[in-house]
């Protein structure tokens, strides 16, 4: 057992620092309250542009939307352009982000191809002056997101997290994966404890944390800070509850069916309040799907899904499916 220490970010106090990570498609509104719900410190955003952002973008403008319950909110801000960056970071945080993350990170093409995301990896001094300009035009907390390098032969993670740390980011986060990987093979936690090091900024450890124990030995490996949490709280936010209460030396119990259908009840009407135009049925096709995995009769289910097109259809099929499960 490891007792976590209180993260504090900037001004921001954030309990254990258990981290819901920025996932595209997947954190929106809805997840995000229903991980806060669960024990999670922190949520955070999709990753969200920054040229869409100042463009005022009405797709875009849909992935700020927030709600009370889910404070203190980061948002993840995407881009190569330091002054549209910053103007961006200003639009947000006057909005109410609580703290502005940068992605320098993300390994899809879409991304690279505009000099953003992990394609910042491999120029340490702009990922300096970027988080300058943004420091300079926010007044919350500033952090970066990152990972080991570009690829295994280009493993840079401590210059990359230094020139962070020099222009002011108030955190780092590491994904010790290359840009190459995506996410595949293993992270190598061994990075972060480096990084951890390397900087006297506040560490959050992330990557291939799936189980709740797995978060007590991240830290005990590391020595992070905290601890982010992504796939591994996709039909699972019990995992930050769970987590906490390993870390207090409590008995953790796995969620009964009737508890996961009510969650995924809840879920499901907290995406119908912001559902629009913009997102899809196969968007809570996706969401159904998560709450079932590991449990008997889930292809079947998959399957009655896979060619429904009516929301409230969708929900009476799962609910009559977790009627014939058993605890």
């Amino acid at each position: 057992m490891t007792t976590a220490e209180t993260l504090k970010i900037g001004g921001v106090e954030l309990g254990q620092g258990l981290i819901l990570a920025p996932m595209a498609g997947i954190t929106d509104l809805s997840f995000r309250r229903i991980a806060k719900s669960m024990g999670a410190d922190l949520v955070t955003s999709e990753m969200v542009s920054a040229e869409g952002i100042v463009r005022q973008s009405g797709s875009t403008r849909l992935l700020l939307k927030s709600h009370p319950e889910e404070k203190p909110l980061a948002v993840q801000l995407f881009g190569s352009d330091p002054s549209v960056m910053g103007e961006a970071a200003s639009i947000v945080a006057a909005e109410g982000a609580d703290i502005i993350d940068l992605n320098m990170g993300c390994p899809v093409p879409k991304v690279l191809r505009q000099g953003a995301g992990a394609e910042l990896i491999r120029q340490p001094t702009k990922v300096k002056q970027i988080v300058e300009a943004v420091r300079r035009a926010v007044t919350v907390p500033v952090t970066v997101k990152t990972r080991s390098g570009w690829s295994k032969s280009q493993i840079n993670v401590l210059e990359v997290v230094k020139a962070a740390e020099d222009g002011g980011a108030a955190a780092i986060t590491i994904h010790p994966r290359t840009a190459k990987q995506g996410f595949s093979g293993k992270a190598d936690w061994h990075l972060i404890a480096e990084v951890k090091q390397a900087v006297t900024i506040p560490v959050i450890g992330n990557g291939d944390v799936t189980r709740p124990e797995q978060v007590g030995e991240m830290r005990q490996l590391t020595g992070c800070n905290g601890v982010m949490i992504g796939r591994g709280a996709m039909g699972n936010p019990w995992i930050f509850k769970q987590a906490k209460q390993l870390a207090q030396g409590e008995n953790v119990s796995n969620p009964s069916v009737r508890e996961r259908l009510e969650v995924m009840g809840h879920h499901l009407e907290l995406y119908k309040e912001s559902f629009s135009r913009w997102q899809s049925l196969s968007g809570i096709r996706s969401r159904l799907m998560w709450y079932s995995k590991g449990l008997r009769g889930s292809a079947r289910l998959r399957a009655a899904l896979s060619g429904c097109q009516d929301l409230e259809t969708m929900i009476k099929i799962c609910e009559d499916h977790f009627a014939t499960l058993e605890d």
